[in-house]
């Protein structure tokens, strides 16, 4: 009798351990399908609200280059960054302990974070910056004169410093951190830079109030949305992969000034071919990858 009683008593046991597990598993992904409900939608109102707080704090400038236009920017980007944060730390917060590490603050690793991300940067542009040692242009890097008239430029500030931290704040630290607590990093990567791709169109906006037909500000920025798509991967993966916002920012700001590869100034150069000039960076580039 006791060896039967003994064996139902285990039986009943481990039927309740079976139960507690499913149980717990039901739970887990209840708690990740209830997480997912909040951090997929805020991902992609984030990076909206980014864009409408710019034309909303600056619904009425003809120049978006202007001083009293860039300050406008400056303030609604800076606003939208301190609201994704507060919005991004909360949601996170349910299912970690070290949201602010999530979304790529952290006190470690950003010596790291700057010179692997820039190194390798500056291998993909190696043949524009062989171009500018041709060119003689790129001992304007190296001038004190050069980097104080920078510094009088708003616009200088906005392509070299605010753009690059407070998109990547919003776009990377907060968007494509929500949105990797419910995707895998290579649909991440993937999907997060279409909204940094599609908020580029609103510069329609802009062309055309300089005078550009509705048709060549479409198809120009639309070049545009298609090359700030692989950057966004791009910059999404360094952040993925160094767990840092610093490294798209730094990134980021690299690639605003450096522009894209000027291939139509190659003719003019003695011996010197597209491929010969686009080939150096793109090997260094994929084998520091």
């Amino acid at each position: 009798m006791e060896t039967i009683w003994s064996k139902m008593d285990w039986a009943i046991r481990d039927a309740g351990k079976k139960v507690g597990a499913h149980r717990q598993c039901y739970n887990d992904w209840n708690q990740w399908a209830m997480g997912c409900k909040l951090s997929l939608p805020l991902s992609a109102g984030i990076p909206l609200s980014y864009v409408l707080l710019l034309h909303i704090f600056d619904h009425n400038s003809k120049d978006k280059n202007e001083p009293a236009s860039l300050k406008k920017r400056f303030l609604a980007a800076a606003i939208n960054n301190a609201v994704s944060i507060g919005l991004t730390y909360y949601v996170l917060s349910f299912s970690s302990s070290t949201p602010l590490s999530l979304m790529g603050f952290k006190s470690t690793g950003n010596l790291a974070s700057i010179v692997v991300p820039a190194g390798l940067t500056l291998t993909l542009y190696a043949g524009q910056i062989l171009l500018m040692y041709y060119e003689k242009e790129l001992v304007d890097y190296f001038r004190l004169s050069s980097w104080g008239a920078s510094f009088r430029q708003w616009t200088w500030w906005r392509d070299i410093v605010v753009a690059p931290v407070t998109e990547e704040i919003a776009f990377r630290g907060c968007a494509a951190a929500l949105m990797a607590t419910c995707l895998s990093p290579a649909q991440t990567i993937f999907i997060a830079p279409l909204s940094f791709a599609l908020s580029h169109m609103h510069h329609i906006d802009d062309d055309t109030k300089k005078g550009a037909t509705l048709r060549d500000a479409v198809v120009g920025r639309a070049f545009q949305g298609a090359y700030t798509y692989i950057f966004g991967a791009y910059a999404t993966f360094l952040f993925l992969r160094t767990g840092n916002i610093i490294a798209p920012m730094v990134t980021h700001s690299m690639c605003n000034g450096f522009g894209l590869p000027q291939l139509h100034e190659i003719q003019p150069l003695p011996k010197m071919r597209t491929l010969d000039y686009v080939r150096p960076g793109i090997r260094r580039y994929y084998t520091a990858l």
